[in-house]
């Protein structure tokens, strides 16, 4: 166990790294964390060991379960909102889950069972790929030819990006 999981898990102790502060438990609205691809609020409630003369927090195993279960649970909830709001753009344009689910490669009804249930969190790569489509519906059509020139028996993926033309 390392000294700072060992200070850590007193109600109260000297601070390590100033050497002047008394760390102690607090609450404090306002504070933010780092959690997989996005920055989320911390729960005003969620007590931290803090330092009150640098700030510096002490994050024990029992503080970052808490903090990791408090942030999961707002990560879902944006990235449910972040493809729900996606797919009903997309709906105002005429465009279906099921076309969409072609494009993306998803199981059929994927897109439906996601919304509706609840029960799984669409992926980062999901939400940012339904929101980039629904930003530029056009790119659907990319994709469709991206996966046609990927097909058959001469794929040229340096063509599909334009990269090299393999015509010499």
């Amino acid at each position: 166990m390392s000294v700072r999981t060992k200070l850590a898990s007193k109600k109260e102790f000297r601070c390590a790294e100033c050497g002047k502060g008394i760390v102690r438990p607090i609450a404090v609205g306002g504070r933010q964390a780092n959690y997989r691809t996005l920055t989320l609020p911390v729960p005003a409630a969620l007590e931290i060991p803090t330092c009150g003369n640098c700030g510096t927090e002490w994050i024990n195993d029992s503080v970052a379960r808490k903090l990791d279960t408090a942030l999961e649970k707002e990560f879902r909830s944006r990235m449910r909102e972040l493809v729900t709001v996606s797919l009903a753009r997309l709906s105002e344009l005429s465009i279906s889950k099921a076309s969409v689910e072609r494009v993306l490669g998803l199981s059929q009804g994927y897109l439906s069972h996601l919304t509706t249930t609840g029960d799984k969190t669409p992926s980062e790569a999901l939400a940012s790929d339904l929101a980039l489509l629904a930003q530029d519906p056009q790119r659907i059509r990319t994709i469709e030819t991206l996966w046609k020139k990927l097909s058959g028996s001469k794929p040229d993926p340096a063509g599909v990006l334009g990269w090299l033309s393999t015509a010499a």
